[in-house]
């Protein structure tokens, strides 16, 4: 459903103090594998290559080498089909305040070309699912983080993808919101969705990912279920195989 082969993207960027640019290699050989209903938990410390990585399968960024398949189409030469067929929540999302949630999902199923019948059916089933039923028509202006998390989650799957991305789901979220939320996770794989969750949250990812992987410096460690993951680098939780590969890679670079 989604594949990586061996996928690289290096950046130009200019040093503070020096002013002169330098090459930075944000993902290095990442090839992974999500099938139909799998959860891939992709873990990783700010700056690792993690954000890079979700937006080259989106198809918002290139390459340099490498294949990237969403649903058997390449995202160099397919974008537009891709999107169609890949959801991606990023945290940095917003909603329009001033509307409800019922006309934002209209907007969005129209953007998208959903049948505004089919929209509305799935808007207000999606809402539904996700507790905020009762708010459909009240202006988002006074609506907290977690409702409007819920509404963005809502836009993203209208469109009733095939593949979805989940860039920090849980973030900002009250404890209920973010069962909701991960309750949610379940029901798309389940109904046989690839999903790829990125977050901080280890407990979280050893609790709902089939498997994970962890992007250090641009390179991909582990690909495996969690327990396996555990067992290989003798370790009692994913936090503490985090630590191991943060002093790995102080040690190679010191």
């Amino acid at each position: 459903m989604i594949q990586l082969r061996d996928v690289h993207k290096s950046f130009d960027v200019r040093d503070r103090k020096t002013r002169k640019k330098k090459r930075v290699d944000a993902v290095q050989g990442i090839s992974l594998d999500v099938k139909p209903g799998e959860i891939y938990g992709l873990l990783g410390p700010n700056g690792a290559g993690k954000t890079t990585t979700l937006r080259m399968i989106a198809g918002l960024m290139k390459p340099d080498a490498g294949v990237i398949e969403v649903c058997g189409l390449d995202t160099r030469t397919k974008g537009e089909e891709v999107r169609g067929k890949l959801a991606y929540l990023a945290t940095d999302m917003q909603v329009y305040e001033r509307f409800t949630p019922r006309e934002q999902l209209r907007i969005f199923g129209e953007m998208q070309g959903v049948d505004p019948a089919t929209a509305e059916r799935r808007g207000l089933h999606l809402l539904d699912r996700l507790g905020l039923s009762d708010f459909v028509d009240v202006k988002m202006t006074s609506f907290s983080t977690g409702q409007k998390q819920k509404v963005n989650i809502a836009r993203a799957l209208l469109h009733d993808p095939k593949a979805v991305i989940f860039d920090e789901p849980t973030t900002g979220l009250d404890v209920l919101t973010a069962k909701t939320v991960l309750d949610l996770l379940q029901v798309m794989k389940q109904e046989g969705r690839a999903v790829i969750v990125c977050t901080h949250a280890m407990p979280m990812a050893e609790d709902v990912c089939d498997r994970v992987g962890i992007i250090f410096d641009g390179k991909l460690h582990g690909d495996a279920a969690p327990k396996e993951l555990l067992r290989s680098r003798n370790a009692r939780s994913l936090d503490e195989v985090f630590f191991q590969l943060a002093a790995e890679s102080e040690t190679a670079s010191a």
